[in-house]
């Protein structure tokens, strides 16, 4: 799915958390492809939440997979919430996206995909709940980095 509004944006997909409560066991998947192995793009990682979501982040393990069977895997923490508590996404009343242009977790600045092709990213929810509840929806831009 590519946003006509900016410009930048190579790719961007989102899928629902079923029932507002991710179950570790739901992995969601994006595929998408790429030609350009010289610039560099700025990868995020969006997430929807509710205001009842009970914590200020959110763990991640976040699975690259690319052309020719190269894989990786990090993890990683998204601040949805400053010190004083306060949603960092903007959001209308009890729903808050973090996908919104200030305020998506940054992923990867700068990055250079090495081979053209197929990439797959895989999130997984790291919460020590299980289900975790207040998670609407999560998903993956990509976009042309700005960075020099």
């Amino acid at each position: 799915m590519l946003a006509a509004c900016t410009s930048g944006v190579v790719f961007q997909a989102d899928t629902s958390i079923p029932g507002g409560s991710w179950d570790a066991s739901v992995t969601p998947e994006f595929t998408f492809e790429i030609a350009d192995t010289v610039s560099k793009h700025d990868v995020y990682i969006d997430v929807r939440h509710t205001g009842d979501y009970a914590y200020s982040d959110l763990y991640l393990f976040i699975d690259l997979e690319g052309p020719g069977g190269r894989n990786m895997r990090d993890t990683v923490e998204c601040l949805l919430a400053d010190p004083m508590g306060h949603w960092l996404g903007k959001g209308t009343g009890f729903i808050f996206a973090s996908r919104t242009h200030d305020a998506k977790v940054l992923y990867r600045l700068g990055n250079r995909f090495p081979v053209a092709g197929r990439y797959t990213i895989r999130i997984e929810q790291g919460m020590r709940d299980n289900p975790l509840p207040g998670i609407i929806d999560v998903g993956v831009s990509i976009e042309r980095s700005a960075a020099p």
